[in-house]
């Protein structure tokens, strides 16, 4: 799977932090209590050194190691009875001592027995949603806010099925397509006027996928040119720090709103490259706009659509500006 190398360096930050800020409380913790009671401090210490000749011992491999594995048995239990006798004194229990780490499985290290910990695999989906969440222009949509009911449910003249069931279609799709996304998915090139619900299912889609744990860019098309253009033209580009990589191989790419951006070759170019990229190397993506078809082959190129056409499941989208329809619910 594909996150953005700063997601995981951000994971990586926050576990450090997780972890340290635990054993500094336990430390201030331990500290305050042997203050009160020193003599539980010297116990510890003798307990330690208990480690320490039993060690020793294995390592030498006294003659009689088994006679002095029990003495020192016996010490042990002896110094932690004493230990236990001032916990019980000062009214708390030995693990209140002991650092309270967020994940108990892995202690805030982030792996366990050489595996990844489930508490990272989350904190990493959890950044990459943040992350999305940033870069979006509004909350992160969700298959639960998308609602059918703005759209109409009589069939029009000439038509086979209403708005409503062709959305639903739609909708469905959409739904399933996340449910069981896979790095070989299948691309999605939503088209059809302002306000009809393309950004909402994508971003849904987004969601749900990130949420699996695969790699997702979303990306205003005129906002990530943008950025492409500085780097590779500005007097800041830096080939470490590559955008179009990034976008040609994360798990799922959504490019929105292709086709608002402002023209020029270099957009044309940079467009075409990276949705060949991501068809060439079986990578899904999600494109959505507001042209016709005919409308992108002027503003792109017929290859292009060409390419749309056969690798990508068009859904044209019906229906009325719903953003309209609520802001007239709202006055009404």
């Amino acid at each position: 799977m594909g996150y953005d190398k700063k997601v995981y360096e951000e994971a990586d930050s926050i576990i450090r932090e997780r972890r340290n800020k635990a054993l500094k409380a336990s430390e201030l913790k331990k500290e305050s209590f042997f203050r009160e009671y020193p003599e539980a401090k010297q116990l510890e210490k003798k307990l330690n050194y208990t480690m320490t000749k039993l060690i020793r011992i294995v390592l030498n491999g006294e003659l009689e190691l088994k006679i002095a594995l029990n003495e020192l048995k016996k010490e042990n239990l002896a110094i932690q009875e004493e230990i236990n006798k001032i916990y019980r004194k000062a009214g708390i229990r030995a693990e209140e001592l002991e650092p309270e780490f967020f994940c108990k499985l892995c202690d805030d290290k982030g792996e366990k027995d050489g595996r990844v910990c489930e508490c990272y695999r989350k904190l990493v989906k959890e950044i990459a949603c943040n992350n999305l969440n940033r870069l979006s222009p509004f909350k992160l949509s969700s298959f639960q806010t998308f609602s059918l009911e703005y759209y109409n449910y009589k069939i029009k003249d000439g038509e086979k099925v209403s708005e409503r069931e062709l959305m639903g279609k739609y909708f469905g799709f959409c739904q399933n397509y996340a449910k069981t996304f896979s790095v070989n998915s299948r691309n999605i090139l939503m088209r059809g006027n302002t306000g009809l619900g393309k950004t909402h299912l994508s971003l849904a889609i987004a969601r749900e996928v990130i949420e699996r744990g695969f790699g997702v860019i979303y990306c205003s098309t005129p906002e990530i040119l943008s950025k492409l253009e500085k780097e590779r033209f500005g007097k800041s580009y830096n080939n470490s720090d590559d955008s179009e990589e990034a976008l040609k191989e994360c798990d799922l790419l959504i490019l929105d709103d292709v086709g608002s951006e402002f023209h020029t070759s270099f957009t044309k170019n940079i467009i075409y490259n990276i949705i060949n990229f991501r068809i060439s190397h079986g990578k899904p993506t999600i494109i959505s706009t507001n042209l016709e078809l005919e409308e992108l082959e002027v503003m792109y190129s017929q290859r292009l659509v060409s390419r749309l056409m056969g690798e990508y499941v068009i859904m044209n989208f019906v229906g009325t500006d719903i953003r309209q329809v609520k802001r007239l619910e709202k006055y009404t």
